[in-house]
């Protein structure tokens, strides 16, 4: 079937070029922390309206972007409608090109005034979220009740899906080559899933007097399904059957079409803007989609940069990295490799190697930020405030820099000058205190080639929940950073 694009259009229209920084105190500083001004207090009513435009369109790619396939059709069809071409299909790419694998990993590559040899300024980021799957075999029925077993993916508090509006969003291979492209929940007027939750009456054992952890078991995340069951009384599971005839009367999908299925549970309804003063954006996925909507408009944006570029969409993040569509992957060997023979350039092992080793990288993720309600897990001299602009992140990891990339003193010092040059707002932190917890992006699958590459991203509030939170200004200040790197030399 052809892909679903419902909804994405307006992103796919250009935005207006972004403003000048603002003039006066601070205007000649970018990072936060050396003076008091945040992004608000920098900009004019102009840029205002740009920041509330380009929110609006962030907000219609976040409620069109809920599963990692969405969010690569939705950055496919933009670089498409910019000129991108595919690459594999060899030859030269004009404006410059693409590479695709399995619907869920995307490379980008757009000529620079330099060739490719000298290596590439590259952001990469990912496009999955924590989220529940459902099983294979994941419909069954318990009394007058149809239900379906579910998976989590990825680091979740399990409570916070409880006893809330979830939707389905479906992807299914048949065995004839086939695939099947669904949605349920997502109508405003219509029915919606949800998860129960035992009510306060009841819960004192079974919940109440249990660890967190503990008191929501993840097999016990079983979405309430259906209670009609088909008409035949003498038949056995009336209501798993009705189930499937529902599955198969509205998409075509049979009992056993669920093994080849990726049927993933989201929070439904749409990004909406949130605060008295409507300056937040409250919405699911934005750990990572934030980071993809701001990297692919920078992207094509761009125009002739001094360096080749590259665009380099990932999954898996959330599950450790790993599998055919996880950063490690030789994906942007190959991408290089294309990139390199459409120069008119070869290709060759050692010299991708070497114009991987000598490339700069944006790993862009978003960054916890400070929670005035949970001050006691953040180093206030390193912690990310919402409305200072993007997040550097020199390392990542656990404590005692446990599985962190780190980036060195030398490129950080680019970094700084890149972004302070462009008049970006941004500020420097680190994810809390030291035994706090901690975690990792794809940066230190970068850095394997060599290449240097920090963190950057948004600060968020309620990181991995079903309505995470960002600020507007600080959702345009992020695609504005990404756009000085990709410009920069």
């Amino acid at each position: 079937m052809s892909r679903d694009t419902t909804g994405s259009r307006d992103w796919h229209e250009k935005a207006v070029k972004p403003a000048k920084p603002a003039k006066g105190k601070g205007a000649d500083k970018g990072k936060a922390e050396e003076g008091t001004l945040n992004i608000w207090d920098r900009t004019g009513p102009e840029e205002r309206e740009e920041i509330e435009k380009h929110a609006r369109d962030y907000m219609r790619f976040l409620t069109e972007a809920k599963t990692e396939r969405k969010a690569f059709e939705l950055v496919l069809g933009r670089l498409e409608s910019e000129g991108f071409s595919d690459m594999s299909k060899g030859g030269p790419v004009g404006r410059g090109g693409y590479l695709k694998h399995m619907g869920k990993l995307l490379g980008a590559y757009a000529p620079g005034k330099a060739g490719p040899e000298g290596g590439f300024n590259v952001v990469v980021a990912h496009g999955d979220s924590p989220r529940l799957d459902l099983k294979p075999r994941c419909v069954y029925e318990d009394g007058a009740l149809a239900m379906l077993k579910s998976n989590m993916y990825g680091g979740l508090k399990k409570y916070q899906w409880l006893a809330r509006p979830v939707a389905i969003w479906g992807f299914t291979a048949l065995k004839d080559g086939r695939t099947v492209d669904f949605r349920f929940g997502e109508d405003p007027e219509g029915p919606v899933l949800t998860i129960t939750d035992l009510l306060p009456h009841l819960d004192r054992k079974v919940q109440r007097e249990k660890r967190l952890s503990e008191a929501f078991p993840a097999e016990k995340l079983n979405v309430l399904a259906a209670s009609l069951p088909i008409e035949d009384r003498e038949a056995k599971d009336r209501l798993k059957k009705a189930v499937f005839k529902l599955l198969e009367d509205r998409w075509g999908v049979r009992e056993d079409d669920l093994l080849s299925s990726e049927i993933e549970i989201v929070p439904a309804g749409p990004a909406l803007p949130v605060g008295l003063d409507g300056s937040f954006i409250g919405g699911y996925g934005q750990d990572d989609r934030l980071s993809v909507y701001a990297m692919a408009k920078a992207f094509v944006e761009a125009e002739t940069p001094e360096r080749p570029l590259i665009l380099l969409l990932v999954d898996r993040e959330e599950i450790g990295s790993r599998g055919a569509t996880a950063a490690p992957t030789r994906f942007i060997e190959r991408l290089a490799a294309a990139a390199f023979e459409a120069s008119g350039a070869e290709p060759s092992y050692r010299a991708v190697l070497e114009a991987l080793a000598a490339s700069s990288c944006v790993s862009a993720d978003v960054e916890a930020g400070t929670d005035p309600t949970f001050k006691e897990v953040s180093d206030d001299l390193n912690s990310a405030k919402l409305t200072y602009g993007p997040c550097v992140v020199r390392y990542t990891g656990s404590a005692a820099k446990y599985g962190a990339s780190e980036a060195g003193a030398e490129y950080m010092a680019k970094i700084r000058a890149v972004y302070d040059n462009a008049g970006i707002v941004w500020q420097s932190s680190l994810l809390g205190k030291q035994e706090e917890g901690g975690g990792g992006t794809v940066a230190q699958d970068l850095a394997d080639f060599g290449m240097g590459v920090v963190d950057s991203g948004a600060p968020v509030l309620s990181m991995h929940s079903p309505f995470e939170i960002s600020s507007k200004a600080d959702v345009w200040m992020t695609y504005k950073a990404y756009l000085a790197f990709y410009r920069s030399v």
